[in-house]
């Protein structure tokens, strides 16, 4: 199959250069692009606002089309308007000539400007802006050479060479309003799903593991630039999803010298591992925020203050009434209750304490 020549848009190049795809799955990266050609840069990052643990049957890691079209109405606003299935070229083109971008679900083996063209029949996604331009933002390595955010024009010869396979959706957009306490609903959600968590570290896995792990890492990935872009990054998270990371490599390593792709044990063990300690840092995360909240509408300090200080007694306006004000705010925001238990003169005594309390008692 003949390689298409790359070109530079000036619309949807630029749009390209500021998608986070390394952190996207193939389905995501171009539903991103479209929000951000509707809701600026970055608008796409509402995708990494949810921590969750979702499967679908089999169990795999959810990351289904439906799944991915769901989430996108839900956190990007993009709703789907139209639907065309066993479309071939001549229709896409057609399509295209009409009004806003086709959002296309095709087999990469058709499609000339990836790499798993004439090689690998495997599900891909790709917009075409007009009836001649593609716009492509999935970001991975394959066998045959890395596949990159780009704009490639195609001839009519050549759009009309793909079969008559393809899936065609056309969005509107509406507006979604962010919810006022993501972090704890993330804490709430991991605390949830930890019997689904469990139920799928027994069960059986093979090769799908590795993609399985290569998904949860480019979520985890996700949720930190999400974070950094509302001010809550931190050197926990970035260890955190580094390690998803690394995960991800050791099982692709792994399944590619074991004779029948299975895990390994050391695999397995990781894996565990990190998806409880997702659950402990979703606890973390919305635990501080609380805290930090109800320390400065309490003590009426700002931001920097509170960061600043070591002991919640060096805090300007501290007194035993305000700290008991305090718990109840964050057990309001949390819906938790803390325990005498829990009130040990330990936990009392500065603020990343008192955090780690409370961060305790919502991970259950």
């Amino acid at each position: 199959m003949t390689a298409v020549a790359e070109t530079y848009d000036r619309v949807w190049s630029p749009l390209l250069e500021t998608v986070r795809a390394d952190a996207l799955d193939c389905v995501q990266a171009n539903l991103a692009v479209l929000a951000d050609r509707h809701g600026g840069e970055g608008a796409h990052l509402a995708l990494g606002a949810p921590l969750r643990f979702d499967v679908e049957p089999g169990p795999r890691v959810a990351a289904s089309l439906s799944y991915r079209l769901a989430e996108a109405h839900e956190q990007l606003g993009l709703r789907v308007a139209s639907r065309w299935e066993g479309v071939d070229g001549a229709r896409l083109r057609e399509l295209a000539g009409e009004a806003d971008p086709l959002y296309v679900i095709a087999d990469a083996y058709d499609l000339p400007w990836t790499p798993y063209a004439g090689r690998r029949h495997t599900e891909h996604t790709f917009l075409l802006s007009t009836s001649d331009t593609v716009v492509d933002a999935y970001h991975d390595e394959t066998p045959w050479g890395p596949c990159r955010p780009g704009v490639w024009r195609l001839s009519p010869a050549e759009l009309d060479a793909l079969p008559a396979s393809a899936t065609a959706l056309r969005f509107t957009t509406e507006t979604v309003a962010e919810p006022p306490d993501v972090l704890t609903a993330n804490a709430r959600a991991m605390a949830d799903a930890v019997p689904a968590i469990d139920a799928y570290l027994s069960a059986d896995h093979g090769e799908d593991l590795v993609l399985d792990i290569w998904l949860l890492g480019r979520s985890r990935l996700l949720h930190a630039a999400w974070l950094a872009r509302h001010d809550r990054p931190g050197p926990e998270v970035d260890a955190h999803v580094q390690a998803w990371l690394t995960l991800a490599s050791k099982s692709f390593v792994a399944a590619r010298r074991s004779p029948d792709g299975a895990p390994t044990a050391a695999v397995l063990t990781d894996l565990g591992r990190l998806l409880h300690e997702d659950v402990a840092l979703a606890a973390r995360l919305a635990a501080r925020a609380a805290v930090l909240a109800a320390i400065q509408e309490v003590l009426r300090v700002d931001d920097s203050t509170v960061r600043g200080a070591t002991s919640l007694r060096e805090l300007p306006n501290y007194n035993s009434f305000g700290l008991v004000e305090i718990i109840e705010r964050a057990e309001t925001r949390l819906a938790v209750v803390l325990g005498d238990e829990d009130l040990t003169p330990e936990a009392l005594r500065d603020i990343d304490s008192l955090c780690a309390t409370f961060a305790l008692r919502l991970a259950g």
